[in-house]
């Protein structure tokens, strides 16, 4: 079975490839990293809830949606 091609992703999806990324990395990051001041639960929720908010902004994105839908057409 040949394996089929990922497509280059045009500058611009890298870009908000690369910003959800860096989202995510915040969403998942420890809720008290070390070497850091202690902050409240509110806070980090709120922290949380932003970084989702901008993940959805980054993949509303209508150039994005069609890489995205492309590269999964090869893969399924």
């Amino acid at each position: 079975m040949k394996q089929a091609e990922i497509p280059t992703p045009s500058g611009d999806v890298l870009k908000r490839l690369a910003g959800i990324a860096v989202q995510v990395e915040e969403l998942l990051a420890a809720d008290q990293p070390a070497g850091k001041a202690p902050v409240g639960l509110t806070r980090i929720k709120n922290d949380r809830r932003r970084s989702m908010e901008q993940i959805l902004v980054l993949l509303a994105d209508s150039e994005l949606k069609s890489y995205l839908a492309e590269v999964r057409a090869l893969v399924s």
